[in-house]
């Protein structure tokens, strides 16, 4: 027997809006985590037109889930949709956009690559 659909505003279930809020210092994205002594794995909710700027970090892995995101990894840039994978080197500058409601979840080989909103 198939459970009921639940319509939300969020592409996530409750399960994942109820995890800790990350902060993200880019309008229109909102982050849920879970994290250990190693790694951080943050629940992406991107909205339609969002970019993030250049920047650097930790090692990231990922999957986009729904919608699409364009992400330039040193100069390479590829447009990446539901079931895709990507990789970023740890230090690779690297920029991403969206030009649909998105949502990925990442993997960062740090557990504190993002703090907790408070």
């Amino acid at each position: 027997m198939e459970s009921p659909k639940i319509k939300t505003e969020s592409l996530l279930p409750a399960e994942i809006t109820s995890l800790p809020k990350v902060e993200i210092p880019v309008a229109g994205i909102t982050g849920y985590c879970l994290s250990n002594h190693e790694k951080q794995i943050v629940f992406f909710e991107i909205e339609e037109g969002v970019s993030v700027p250049d920047h650097s970090h930790c090692a990231q892995s990922g999957t986009v889930v729904s919608g699409e995101m364009t992400l330039d990894v040193e100069g390479q840039t590829n447009l990446y949709q539901p079931g895709d994978v990507y990789r970023i080197p740890q230090g690779a500058r690297h920029r991403a956009s969206f030009s649909k409601r998105t949502f990925v979840i990442d993997l960062f080989d740090a557990p504190d690559r993002y703090p907790v909103a408070s």
